[in-house]
């Protein structure tokens, strides 16, 4: 095939040019095993690939306390911050008892759909309603010295949200963290990238509810 006479090609994806000879008896060959570039599509997806959970499209990955504290620190001198472990995520429920549970560690308010609350008062929620609850471990306001502080109080915050955090920056964001491989929301997990996960010949990484592998095709006409 001769190469076209252009100077630059913009929008378009890669493609791959196949001679139509080439013929395999192998009915699980496919355009990247024909081509030889199967292992090397394989070893990028696992080096460069960035796992996104499929339900609330978020990158999928886990920090430490050491990456977590510097993200928050980039925040200019006094921003206010409250540091919560989410607890509940869209659920059914009155929660009563996580509720009560956080009362009897000593915290003393949570973040109920979005709503500040205090432990020492009633609260009631609707049992078919669907509610997010985050307990409030430390509200800090960025300035020099504070790093130990933070990591304490992110640290107490893992412990409890199940190595989950959610830093509400007053007034900007909300940053999530995790230090689970794993959605901070939902729970979605996947391991490390590996190239086998992308091997059609390894059962590691396949889905778990398709086992079925076409061996033959008959084409009937009428």
């Amino acid at each position: 095939m001769d190469k076209p006479d252009v100077d630059s090609i913009e929008g378009l994806s890669p493609a791959i040019s196949i001679d139509q000879k080439t013929t395999s008896r192998n009915p699980r060959s496919t355009v990247g095993t024909v081509t030889e570039i199967y292992d090397y599509l394989r070893l990028l997806f696992a080096r460069v690939g960035r796992p996104t959970c499929p339900v609330h499209n978020i990158e999928i990955s886990s920090q430490t306390i050491e990456q977590m504290v510097d993200r928050v620190l980039e925040y200019p001198e006094r921003t206010k911050l409250q540091i919560l472990a989410p607890l509940v995520s869209g659920r059914k429920g009155t929660h009563a008892k996580v509720l009560e549970d956080v009362k009897k560690q000593g915290y003393v308010r949570v973040r109920i759909d979005g709503e500040m609350h205090d432990l020492g008062d009633e609260i009631e929620l609707e049992k078919n309603k669907k509610h997010s609850v985050e307990v409030v471990i430390d509200r800090i306001v960025v300035k020099e010295g504070i790093a130990a502080r933070l990591a304490d109080s992110l640290e107490a915050a893992l412990k409890l949200g199940e190595g989950n955090v959610l830093i509400d920056v007053i007034g900007e964001e909300e940053l999530m963290f995790s230090e689970n491989h794993a959605c901070p929301i939902c729970g979605f997990s996947i391991g490390e990238l590996e190239p086998r996960m992308f091997s059609f010949n390894s059962p590691f990484g396949a889905c778990l509810n398709v086992t079925v592998s076409v061996r033959s095709w008959r084409l009937t006409l009428i």
